[in-house]
């Protein structure tokens, strides 16, 4: 069982099963809402796994062009998911959040055309310029 909780451990989730991708992603929308060069993410199948605890969410258009909502706990505001309408069979949950035992072992890094220009890649993962295809 896979679990992870925001700060205040009102929001969690539990999935069955591993996740089926985790890339580092170096987009726009990924630097601002984390605040930082980019956001790890672990994607997981929805039907798989659960969330409780009230989520507070924002929408936007990503650079994919798909609708993508970041979920944030409604008490502490710690992010928590990211959702898009590119993979709506998935949940990707921010790495961070993920408890222990779980390792975050991404496959790629994605959206490298919008990486931060101080943001040296040098892990010898696959990189691709925007989405992978």
């Amino acid at each position: 069982m896979i679990t992870a909780r925001c700060g205040c451990g009102a929001v969690r989730f539990t999935s069955e099963a591993g996740p089926v991708a985790q890339v580092v992603c170096h987009c726009t929308d990924c630097q601002e809402a984390t605040g930082a060069a980019c956001a790890r993410i672990a994607f997981f199948k929805q039907k798989a796994s659960r969330v409780t605890g009230d989520v507070t969410v924002r929408g936007f258009t990503a650079g994919s062009g798909k609708r993508t909502a970041r979920e944030s706990c409604t008490r502490c505001g710690t992010l928590m998911f990211d959702r898009s309408d590119g993979f709506p069979a998935l949940v990707g949950v921010m790495a961070e959040r993920l408890d222990a035992p779980f390792r975050f072992e991404p496959a790629c890094h994605v959206w490298t055309r919008s990486k931060r220009p101080d943001v040296v890649i040098s892990d010898g993962l696959p990189q691709h310029a925007e989405n992978l295809s």
